[in-house]
């Protein structure tokens, strides 16, 4: 199926899956056990050191403009055009894709707090375990931090979840409404001037404030847009080649010459996550053009980073398990800080394989299971189209 071999097969849009979800996975692990207690971060650059340790926030950045992206082209690939989208095969296959794996990872986090399990117990003095749990079922995970602070780490995770499926809770209705597509991109505009006030300026003082549902609608939004630019224009070789160079550049001034952009004051007023968005999006045009015409080559070097990408929604959601597990080893064991090499290894290749071993096993024949059935009962809507 097309969109499927989209989603899986396209191996430049894996590999910038990967490298966010490895940022993600060394920023969890940086926070509990400092790399730097190994004699190489003892003396690697200060500037090095933030690119490979702190740029989780980064990766889920990258992870909403893919998101606006893929969603998009998919609808795109099924639908031919915005405005025919169905509601109800949109919402069928968004719950078929994120729910099961969502749920069970909730039951077991209950059973994990109700146990006592260090790591997973809710601070009863900020809110409750159903209060938890109604906040991840209604996608509000992020307001609720913002309320009471921050819950256990493999709750905590779920905030970014909760900003996406409250933007594709309402995408197909905005594009029903639209019933041209540039009235889809005009209204979904106002967000680049909406979210970079949301990330600084709605809750001064709060830390989580620039968790908030607004905070990086810019970044699905754009992801949006690029799926459409993707779809609708043909870039001759030249332009593809200038938008891959702009975009690699504003990826790499936002992540790596982080300084130089906030002494830009760039990052005081929020415009540091609108450029890495538009950099991304760019690179993605790029790649998704590649994909098309038959031009991508994987190189056997980015295969493992591939391999988180496939799996990425998977690996994200059940990579704190394995992060709190060598955590507690470290300080268990008392061991030293070179052991930290070995830990920060392991916690990155089982992450990965929890995550295949979960995406085969469960999310993918729950996923392809949910959609026949929902195909089955909505045969009628002529606007459905099964995957």
């Amino acid at each position: 199926m097309k969109e499927k071999s989209e989603i899986r097969h396209n191996s430049g849009i894996d590999v910038l899956r990967g490298l966010a979800i490895l940022s993600v996975i060394l920023l969890h692990l940086n926070i509990r056990i400092p790399f730097k207690e190994t004699l190489l971060g003892g003396v690697m650059p200060g500037m090095l050191y933030k690119i490979l340790f702190w740029s989780g926030f980064y990766g889920v950045c990258v992870f909403f403009v893919i998101s606006g992206f893929l969603i998009t082209n998919s609808a795109l690939n099924k639908w031919k055009t915005l405005p025919d989208l169905s509601l109800r095969g949109f919402y069928a296959m968004r719950f078929a894709r994120i729910m099961p794996l969502l749920v069970s990872l909730l039951i077991i986090l209950s059973i994990l707090h109700l146990s006592g399990i260090t790591d997973f117990v809710i601070d009863p003095a900020r809110t409750s375990l159903a209060r938890s749990i109604f906040a991840a079922l209604t996608f509000h995970v992020n307001w609720l931090e913002i309320q009471v602070g921050y819950l256990p780490g493999s709750w905590d995770i779920l905030w970014s979840l909760s900003i996406e499926e409250v933007f594709y809770l309402f995408f197909p209705i905005v594009c029903f409404v639209c019933r041209k597509e540039w009235h889809f991109v005009a209204l979904i505009s106002v967000f680049l001037i909406i979210s970079p006030f949301a990330r600084t300026t709605w809750y001064p003082g709060n830390e989580l404030g620039d968790k908030n549902h607004f905070a990086y609608l810019d970044a699905i939004s754009i992801g949006c847009m690029a799926a459409l630019v993707s779809k609708r224009f043909t870039m001759n070789k030249t332009l593809l080649l200038i938008t891959a160079i702009t975009g690699w550049s504003l990826f790499l001034l936002v992540t790596v010459f982080r300084k130089l952009v906030y002494l830009t004051g760039l990052t005081g007023v929020g415009l540091n996550i609108t450029l890495l968005a538009l950099g991304t999006a760019m690179i993605l045009i790029w790649m998704q053009s590649r994909f098309e015409n038959n031009r991508q080559q994987p190189s056997k070097f980015t295969g493992f980073i591939r391999f988180l990408g496939r799996n990425s929604y998977e690996v994200y959601l059940t990579h704190m398990f394995v992060v709190f597990l060598f955590v507690r080893v470290y300080h268990k064991l008392n061991l030293s800080g070179e052991w930290v090499w070995g830990l920060y290894i392991l916690t990155i290749i089982i992450s990965g394989l929890l995550g295949d071993l979960v995406a085969r096993y469960f999310s993918n024949p729950h996923n392809i299971r949910l959609r026949k059935r929902f195909e089955l009962v909505m045969t009628k809507d002529p606007n459905f189209k099964p995957q």
